[in-house]
């Protein structure tokens, strides 16, 4: 009697453990559909589709948009597309906007545009972020400011400012360089959804391979001053990173826009802000 005691409640917990099972698997199904129709999807078809014909537009057939190859001394190749440059000699503000994880340079097309618009030389570069040999995509990124240097300057002109302007990763490699390689050449950080601190716990945690990047910005810029602007802009509706993590400095220009993770990069608040920030002197 005991053993037949012992079976049912057996049976009983293996029901319960694929019960569980099933439940996990239907929320996380429900999870990722729900991004997918809340923010990617949109996101993709007012944004990053028509960014994309413009894109393949204007370097195929009108060719308004250049690139060259950068090579890292580990082999590593990275892109750098010029926009525009402003024909005029003297001081000339830039910018150089960096994309996110598995992303292009054309899905922020749209602020380059506006930026261009404002009056500054407009560059994009397009990365191969790696997690376990950041030097590599890092000292990429180094040569891209140093070629937008060179580049302004065939043109008679000189770097009057350098902002560096990023989405998600590319937000958080924007003020990596800024504020922990301490570029002297850049002069302000635009983060648009970026990771700067490890909250925990966390429904939306950081990848352990990217902690080590997320706490050294963490400790540089959570200190009393810095040396250039941070301007912040955080998703409400993030299901990537939470909000709290994306607004660190409260004290420097901030905004918190009711977007997901991807969809804040053409909200209109963002789209204004963006603009405000870029046609500022810095």
């Amino acid at each position: 009697m005991s053993f037949y005691g012992v079976g049912q409640t057996g049976d009983s917990a293996a029901r319960w453990g694929v019960q569980q099972a099933a439940g996990a698997l239907f929320y996380g199904l429900y999870e990722k559909a729900q991004i997918f129709f809340t923010d990617l999807l949109p996101a993709n078809v007012t944004c990053v589709l028509p960014n994309a014909y413009s894109w393949l537009y204007r370097t195929l057939w009108t060719g308004s948009i250049s690139s060259c190859t950068l090579q890292s001394a580990a082999g590593k190749t990275a892109h750098l597309f010029t926009h525009g440059i402003p024909a005029r000699n003297g001081p000339v503000p830039a910018l150089l906007l960096l994309h996110g994880d598995h992303a292009h340079p054309l899905t922020l097309l749209h602020l380059a545009d506006i930026a261009e618009a404002e009056g500054r030389a407009v560059f994009s570069v397009h990365l191969p972020y790696d997690d376990n040999n950041p030097q590599d995509h890092r000292s990429l990124l180094h040569q891209s400011i140093e070629k937008v240097s060179e580049m302004i300057g065939k043109r008679g002109g000189s770097v009057s400012s350098l902002l560096l302007a990023g989405h998600s990763r590319g937000a958080i490699e924007a003020a990596s360089e800024a504020y922990v390689a301490n570029n002297q050449k850049v002069n302000g950080v635009i983060a648009l959804a970026g990771r700067f601190k490890v909250v925990e716990p966390s429904t939306r945690p950081c990848r352990e391979t990217l902690k080590p990047t997320v706490n050294a910005i963490w400790q540089k810029v959570n200190t009393s001053s810095l040396r250039v602007p941070f301007y912040q802009i955080a998703a409400n509706q993030d299901w990537c990173i939470d909000p709290e993590a994306s607004i660190v400095r409260k004290d420097q220009p901030h905004r918190f826009v009711n977007a997901e993770h991807l969809g804040v990069i053409n909200h209109p608040d963002t789209l204004g802000q963006f603009k405000a920030w870029v046609s500022s002197p810095g």
